[in-house]
């Protein structure tokens, strides 16, 4: 029997596994939130945003967050989007 180990100790990978989860659990939580506060989408498109986040745990929050990046830093993109953009005259 090994005696330099204590069995009741996690590992330091063990800590590493439970701060991984800590993080992806606060990252889907903002992102759920952030979803919620978003006024420009129409309720049928935050569901399945929702679904999206929810159903990908990594994946899904990185993809909205971008997509909150993208949509912030490049307003005309995001009017397009979101159907507001002006008709251009003739």
């Amino acid at each position: 029997m090994d005696t330099g180990t204590n069995p009741a100790v996690p590992a330091a990978w063990e800590f590493m596994v439970m701060a991984m989860g800590a993080l992806i659990l606060v990252l889907t939580a903002a992102a759920v939130i952030s979803l919620a506060r978003e006024k420009a989408l129409a309720p049928g498109m935050k569901f399945l945003c929702l679904l999206g986040v929810l159903g990908f745990p990594v994946l899904g929050p990185a993809v909205w967050f971008f997509h909150l990046y993208r949509s912030r830093h490049n307003p005309a993109r995001a009017a397009e989007s979101a159907g507001q953009a002006s008709r251009p005259q003739r």
